[in-house]
Parts: C-alpha cells; sequence; structure tokens
C-alpha cells in the first residue's frame, strides 16, 4: 500500500511541475483578480468570489485527471507502469488515489485565492468574512469533485487511449456542460415546484458537483457523487484489465 501511495504521488508531482499546470495556476489567480478589480459586483461576498474561482478551476482539474494517464502515454512509459510488478487493478487504485490528491491541492489553492480575495476586499470580507467561511465543506467539496469528475476523465482516457489532443473537446464540452448547469441549478433554488422536471439530471454528478461550487454542501451530493466515481473507477479498471497495451 506503500508503495502505490508512493506512485499516486509521484505521478501528481510530474504533473504539478509540468508547465501545462503552472500556466493554467497563472491563468487561474488572473482570472479571479478580473474579478476582484474590474468585474467587482456589488452582492458578491467570499462566496461569490470562490464559485467564480471554482468555475476556471473545474478546467484544470479535468486537465490534471487526464493528465494522470495520458502522460503515461505520452512519455511513452504505459508499458512500463501497467506490465510492472504491479498488477493493473493496483495501478488503477493509485490513479484513484492520486485523483484524491489532486483533490487536497485543490482546496489549498482555492484558500489561497480566498485569502489573496479577503485580504484585497478587507472592507467588504476581511478576516471575519473568510472566517466564517466554512473551509472544511470546501476542502469536501473539491475532494469529491476531483474524485469523481476525474474519475469520469481517467474512463474517457481509458476508452480512448491515446494522447492526441482530440481529448481537449471533452473538458469543453464538460466545461460548457458545468457553465450551463449552473442556470439550472440557480433556477430551480429560484423555483424549488420545476425541480420535478429535473428528477433525473439532479441525480447525475454533473448538477451535483455545480450544488457543491455554488456552496450548497449537502451529504445527498457528496454521495451521488462518490457514488459516480466508485463506478467510473470500476469501468475504467475493467477497459484497461481487458485492453492489450503494447
Amino acid at each position: 500500500m506503500h508503495k502505490l501511495l508512493k506512485i499516486s504521488w509521484l505521478n501528481v508531482k510530474n504533473s504539478v511541475y509540468s508547465k501545462e499546470f503552472l500556466l493554467g495556476i497563472i491563468a487561474l489567480f488572473s482570472y479571479s483578480m478580473l474579478w476582484v478589480f474590474l468585474v467587482h459586483p456589488a452582492q458578491y461576498r467570499l462566496e461569490g468570489y470562490d464559485f467564480e474561482f471554482g468555475r476556471f478551476l473545474y478546467v484544470i482539474i479535468l486537465y490534471a485527471a487526464v493528465c494522470i494517464i495520458r502522460n503515461d502515454i505520452r512519455f511513452n512509459t504505459i508499458k512500463t507502469i501497467f506490465t510492472g510488478v504491479f498488477s493493473r487493478t493496483e495501478i488503477m487504485i493509485s490513479k484513484g488515489i492520486g485523483l484524491i490528491i489532486w483533490g487536497v491541492i485543490f482546496s489549498v489553492i482555492v484558500e489561497i485565492n480566498n485569502v489573496l480575495v479577503s485580504c484585497i476586499l478587507y472592507e467588504k470580507i476581511g478576516i471575519t468574512g473568510f472566517l466564517a467561511f466554512n473551509h472544511l465543506h470546501l476542502f469536501i467539496t473539491y475532494i469529491v469533485i476531483a474524485f469523481c469528475m476525474g474519475s469520469f476523465m481517467v474512463l474517457i482516457v481509458s476508452v480512448m487511449f491515446s494522447e492526441k489532443k482530440s481529448i481537449l473537446f471533452f473538458i469543453g464540452i464538460l466545461s460548457m456542460v458545468n457553465f450551463y448547469t449552473a442556470a439550472i441549478t440557480t433556477f430551480i433554488g429560484r423555483r424549488p415546484e420545476i425541480a420535478k422536471n429535473f428528477s433525473t439530471y439532479m441525480k447525475t454528478p454533473f448538477y451535483n458537483t455545480v450544488l457543491l461550487m455554488q456552496g450548497q454542501f449537502n451529504m445527498k451530493s457528496v454521495l451521488i457523487n462518490v457514488a459516480w466515481a466508485v463506478v467510473f473507477c470500476i469501468l475504467s479498471v475493467f477497459i484497461i484489465k481487458k485492453r492489450e497495451i503494447k
């Protein structure tokens, strides 16, 4: 188990130090400061800035999850990894652990942004607003999102099994789904009576991911996303075990 944890950490570590990830983080904080200094909605508290930051971060979460397997294909280490001393199931478990580690990292990144926003807007938010924010819910939220949506991206890569940039198409589609789902959750929040019209969609990880990102933390959404993540992981393991790796 210790060796699997080490593999998981090394996998994540390599991506964290990559040029693509660092550029993504620079763009992420630039986007956040754009909201703080230029957009600056009068009604926004820390929760509002946190949500806007999370919308951009969601794209990075998807990309980071893709890299968990895509980098093995890209750097031609896939055969060594999946035909070595560990079984394919163990390797895929390490990928799942890697997603949870990513969730912790993303939670810390969000907290750093929250500190910056609170300090810059000290008259409006300040230390009081920062301390009033539910930090435990934030950590659980991003760990669950990284695990669930990350598992979905791992499943897609397992099916495609390619380093081609066409995978970016799926990231774009899921980002659009995330954007428009936010409108649905807001609409339902204002008119709860129409929730029955979206009852099926409300059981998907896409809907519950947005709920959590909007700060509407609830254990039902957490459990739904965890359940979907387990399903995605099982399917990924099944596909990888059946795939011929040369």
